[in-house]
């Protein structure tokens, strides 16, 4: 076994190269960078040269890792697409907050507003159907106190007109009783009262009966 070992190939690649060799190049086709910089890069870590990388890459290497290569190619459209999207909303697509978003998400997004616009829209027409009824309200009562404050001009105006009556009553009924009690008693003297058109209060002297009047 150990003369086995003695007579190995110095640059023999071992699985452990492979795999570096492997994740290196499949890094570099998942970020859209070409395999001549994999290999490269892999020349640097290895200690080799960048053709002894790539033709390990080509006889040996690529064979054992084709489903990778594979998922690398696809991941490595996906960004492609979402670097094109992120350009076109007018984002960048290296900045570390940049915020990208598939179609599905576009679309899921645009539904969102549009259920939130048209929630919106209900809301309106409904605070707008509201504010109708107020304003309906409104000019009802609005009616009713122009109407209640007429009535009440109007009672008011009876009201004036029945206290200046009474009043005026009140007034012809004090000077009736003092006529009387300066004439003494009415039926006595033979005194009548009455008023006159213009609501003065005056004494009539009453017909004489008639024995007297045949006298």
């Amino acid at each position: 076994m150990s003369q086995q070992i003695r007579t190995m190939r110095q640059d023999a690649w071992t699985t452990e190269d492979d795999s570096v060799l492997a994740e290196v190049v499949l890094k570099h086709i998942r970020d859209g960078s070409t395999q001549l910089a994999g290999f490269n890069e892999a020349s640097r870590r290895l200690g080799r040269t960048a053709a002894a990388c790539g033709f390990r890459w080509n006889a040996c290497v690529r064979k054992q890792f084709r489903k990778q290569i594979e998922m690398a190619k696809e991941e490595r459209k996906e960004r492609k697409s979402q670097k094109i999207q992120a350009q076109m909303e007018g984002g960048d697509y290296d900045h570390p907050t940049a915020t990208l978003m598939s179609w599905a998400q576009v679309l899921r997004f645009l539904r969102q507003e549009k259920n939130t616009a048209q929630q919106w829209a209900s809301r309106w027409r409904s605070a707008e159907r509201e504010c109708n009824e107020w304003k309906a309200k409104y000019e009802r009562l609005s009616k009713e106190a122009a109407s209640m404050r007429e009535e009440l001009r109007t009672l008011r105006s009876d009201y004036a007109a029945v206290m200046e009556d009474y009043r005026s009553l009140v007034d012809i009924v004090e000077r009736a009783r003092k006529a009387a009690f300066l004439d003494g008693d009415e039926n006595s003297t033979g005194f009548i009262y009455r008023i006159d058109e213009h609501g003065n209060l005056e004494r009539v002297n009453p017909d004489p009966p008639a024995e007297q009047q045949a006298e």
